[in-house]
C-alpha cells in the first residue's frame, strides 16, 4: 500500500457523480504532491493513492462508444417491441398469461444493457504515467459542471508542473519507482492485465 503522511491537508476535492448508473467518483490533491482517487459503483469501491510525480502534465480527452452494448441494447428493445406490439394486437388472457415473463425478462435485459452501455462509453479526461503511458487517472468531462471539472484538472496540471521540476530522484530511479508502483495498482486491481503488460514493456524499452 502507498504510504501516506500522517497529517493530510487538501488542496482541492472534485466530486462528480453519474445519476444514470449510480456511480460516485471522487478525487483529492492533498498534501501538494498525493492524489487521492475514490469510485463507487454497482461492482463495488476502488480506492487508491498516487503521488503526483509520476503522472504526465497533460490529459488525454478519450470519448468512448460501446458498439458490443449498442447492439445489444438495439436487439433487446427491439424483441421488447415486437413482443409488446404482439400482445396489444393479441389482448386475450391466455396471450398476455403466456408472454409477459417474456416480456418482463426482456424489459430487464434491455436495461441492464443500457446502463453496460453508458458504464463502457465513458467521457473522461485520463492522466497517464510518465513513462509507461499507462492511464491511472479517469475524470468524467464536465461532471458537476465544465468550469469545476477544468479548474480541478487545470491545478492537477500545474502541480505535476511543480512537482516535477523539484523531484531528487534521476531517471533510472524515477523508472524503478513507476514500475513498482503499476506492479502495485497492477495487483490491487485498479490497471488491467494487457495496460500493465504493456507499460513495463514500454519502461523497458527506455534506453537511459
Amino acid at each position: 500500500m502507498q504510504p501516506q503522511p500522517s497529517e493530510k491537508i487538501i488542496n482541492r476535492k472534485l466530486l462528480q457523480k453519474t445519476n444514470s448508473n449510480g456511480e460516485v467518483r471522487c478525487f483529492e490533491i492533498f498534501n501538494d504532491h498525493f492524489i487521492r482517487a475514490k469510485k463507487n459503483n454497482l461492482l463495488g469501491e476502488q480506492a487508491y493513492t498516487l503521488k503526483i510525480n509520476m503522472l504526465q502534465p497533460w490529459p488525454v480527452h478519450q470519448r468512448g462508444f460501446s458498439y458490443r452494448w449498442m447492439m445489444s441494447l438495439t436487439y433487446f428493445s427491439l424483441t421488447l417491441l415486437a413482443y409488446s406490439l404482439f400482445m396489444f394486437l393479441h389482448p386475450d388472457v391466455q396471450t398476455l398469461e403466456r408472454l409477459l415473463p417474456f416480456v418482463v425478462v426482456l424489459l430487464l435485459l434491455s436495461l441492464g444493457s443500457l446502463l453496460m452501455f453508458i458504464y463502457h462509453s465513458p467521457n473522461v479526461m485520463e492522466f497517464h504515467s510518465r513513462y509507461g503511458n499507462c492511464a491511472l487517472l479517469h475524470i468524467l468531462h464536465n461532471k458537476p459542471s465544465r468550469k469545476e471539472c477544468r479548474k480541478f484538472t487545470d491545478e492537477l496540471k500545474t502541480r505535476i508542473l511543480l512537482v516535477s521540476q523539484d523531484v531528487s530522484l534521476d531517471k533510472i530511479q524515477m523508472l524503478e519507482f513507476e514500475r513498482r508502483e503499476l506492479t502495485r495498482l497492477f495487483e490491487e486491481g485498479v490497471i488491467e492485465k494487457g495496460h500493465y503488460d504493456a507499460a513495463i514493456s514500454r519502461i523497458d524499452s527506455i534506453n537511459i
